[in-house]
C-alpha cells in the first residue's frame, strides 16, 4: 500500500470512528494476539462478579479490553429471552454452530450447567459472520465455568468430518441444546439442522437465529451503515416450525432477526 493510500485509508477510519478510537484502534491492534489472554483473564473476573441474565447481558454487550471486544450477533432483547428459557433447565451438553464474535457463546456457557460441556463449530471467513481469528481462542477459552469442558472447533459445519468429530466429543452423550447460526442459505441451514438433530436428546432444544424477515423485504442497514442479513432462515423456519412445539423470541423494535426455537 503506497503512502498515499495510507493516508486515505486513514482518512476514513478517522471520519467514520472519530480520532480517539481510530487512535486506540491503531495502537492495540497489532499486539492484540498477545494481550488475548489478559483480555480472557479480565472477562472471567467480570463474569464472577455477575448477578443474574442482566448484568451478564451488559457484559457482553458492553465488554472491551484492549479494544477487544464480544458483542453478541444477536438482538439484546432476543437473546435474553432465550437464556431465560434455558435458565430454566440449564443443558449439561449444548453445541453452537457460528461462534463469530464470541458473545453468544459466552452467554450460553454463563446458563449451561456449571459442569456443561460446551461445543463450538465455526468456520473461519465464513460469509455469515467471518468466523474469528486464531488469535481470540485463548479469550474464547476463558468463557468456560472452572468445571466446563469448553471445545473449540474452526471447521465446516457442512463438512461429514466435523460432525464425527462432534459425536466423537459428545462420547455417546446427547445434546441438550443445539443453536444454529452458520450458513443462512435455505440448503446450509436445511443440512446444518438434518446434521447435527440426530445428536440432540429426546425433548432437547434447538434454536435457530434470524428468523424473521425485515419488514416488506427489504434490507436491514445497521447504525454503523454496514448491511445486516438474514439469508433465507425465515424460509426453512416455516417450513419446520410446525412440525414441534416451537415459540420465538423477536423484538417488536426490531421487527426482524429474532430467534427461534424447537422442543426436539
Amino acid at each position: 500500500m503506497s503512502v498515499a493510500q495510507t493516508f486515505k485509508r486513514a482518512g476514513r477510519g478517522v471520519e467514520r470512528y472519530g480520532l480517539g478510537p481510530f487512535v486506540s484502534e491503531a495502537v492495540t491492534r497489532p499486539v492484540r494476539p498477545w494481550l488475548a489472554p489478559l483480555a480472557g483473564h479480565a472477562l472471567r473476573r467480570r463474569a464472577a462478579r455477575a448477578r443474574g441474565l442482566d448484568d451478564l447481558l451488559d457484559i457482553a454487550f458492553g465488554f472491551d479490553s484492549f479494544g477487544i471486544t464480544i458483542v453478541p450477533g444477536q438482538v439484546r432483547d432476543e437473546i435474553g429471552g432465550l437464556l431465560r428459557r434455558l435458565h430454566e433447565e440449564p443443558p449439561r451438553r449444548m453445541l453452537e454452530i457460528g461462534t463469530c464474535t464470541g458473545g453468544s457463546l459466552f452467554l450460553f456457557a454463563q446458563v449451561a450447567a456449571p459442569d456443561a460441556h460446551v461445543i463450538s463449530v465455526d468456520l473461519p471467513d465464513g460469509d455469515f459472520g467471518g468466523g474469528y481469528p486464531a488469535w481470540k481462542t485463548p479469550l474464547y477459552r476463558s468463557f468456560a465455568q472452572p468445571l466446563q469442558r469448553l471445545d473449540l472447533l474452526r471447521a465446516d459445519s457442512h463438512d461429514p468430518a466435523t460432525v464425527e468429530q462432534v459425536d466423537s466429543l459428545l462420547g455417546g452423550e446427547q445434546l441438550d441444546f443445539l443453536f444454529i447460526d452458520g450458513d443462512h442459505s435455505y440448503d446450509g441451514v436445511k443440512q446444518d439442522f438434518e446434521s447435527y438433530s440426530p445428536l440432540v436428546r429426546e425433548g432437547g432444544l434447538i434454536g435457530f437465529h434470524d428468523i424473521a424477515a425485515p419488514p416488506g423485504g427489504g434490507p436491514v442497514i445497521d447504525s454503523d451503515g454496514s448491511l445486516l442479513l438474514v439469508g433465507d432462515v425465515p424460509d426453512y423456519w416455516k417450513s419446520i416450525r410446525a412440525r414441534y412445539p416451537s415459540e420465538e423470541f423477536v423484538a417488536a423494535a426490531e421487527g426482524c432477526f429474532g430467534i427461534g426455537l424447537l422442543q426436539f
